[in-house]
């Protein structure tokens, strides 16, 4: 099979696994099922995935990877990062350009997470955000300059992205990846108070 075969096979089962996500759901669905609605025969669909769990892991995979790029390779490296404050670490326009990715493939963030019931990709995504801030915060154990340990930064810090993000998902994208972008942007220097205020 070429490349472009496999490709398109993929992405056939791909769209398959989306539609059956929504008639079907997770636990309903099997691999026969799967290659029917792809219109390929269940060899073909075990030549590319070794069951459906695999698939759907893959799926998520593939999804962070894009993602994970977008925002990692326009943030700026460990040395300039040592200049930078950490509000800049992630980039306006990677931010823009990994919303735009989400709302352009929402169905299939739909489908992968549950409709927001399955936290598997926020929890990878809020893993990536961690690393990012990773190399400014003090060392291991040691408390940063507000007194809160490492772990617990790392947590605030990412968690804060990740949860607007879910919200979004959630809600449907209503908003536009710019009103989300310019929300992330601002969280980036307010206290949780001053939204209450």
């Amino acid at each position: 099979m070429t490349a472009k075969r496999a490709t398109k096979s993929e992405a056939k089962i791909r769209a398959a696994f989306i539609t059956l996500m929504g008639t079907k759901g997770f636990d309903a669905m099997t691999v026969s099922d799967i290659a029917r609605e792809a219109g390929v025969n269940r060899g073909t669909f075990y030549m590319h995935y070794l069951d459906k769990y695999d698939l759907r892991q893959r799926l998520i995979d593939d999804e962070v990877e894009t993602i994970a790029s977008m925002v990692l390779d326009a943030a700026p490296d460990r040395k300039s990062r040592e200049r930078l404050d950490p509000c800049d670490y992630i980039p306006y326009d990677a931010i823009l350009a990994a919303l735009t990715r989400i709302r352009d493939e929402y169905e299939f963030f739909a489908a992968i997470t549950v409709q927001g019931s399955d936290t598997t990709l926020y929890d990878r995504m809020k893993d990536i955000l961690k690393n990012l801030v990773d190399v400014k915060l003090p060392g291991p154990g040691a408390d940063g300059s507000h007194g809160i340990p490492r772990p617990y930064a790392q947590e605030i810090l990412a968690s804060a992205v990740s949860s607007i993000l879910w919200l979004w998902l959630r809600r449907g994208c209503k908003e536009s990846p710019e009103q989300i972008a310019s929300i992330i942007e601002r969280n980036k220097t307010l206290a949780p108070v001053a939204l209450i205020e």
